[in-house]
């Protein structure tokens, strides 16, 4: 038997709005992503404004 692979049944979750890109279905990593981005947004949702993604990309660069 095989070792589960890091797109297993087990390791997706459902998307609940499809993007129009990319898998269906989100990883584990992802999912902990967005939980991640929704944390550091004190549970808002801000558009992802050019500003914004500029500054994560900087803030990621420095790991």
């Amino acid at each position: 038997m095989s070792a589960p692979s890091s797109t297993s049944a087990a390791a997706v979750h459902p998307c609940m709005h499809r993007p129009g890109f990319g898998p269906e279905e989100l990883t584990d990593n992802e999912v902990a992503w967005m939980e991640f981005l929704r944390m550091i947004s004190n549970g808002r949702d801000p558009r992802p404004t050019l500003r914004r993604v500029q500054l994560l990309r900087r803030v990621c660069r420095k790991f």
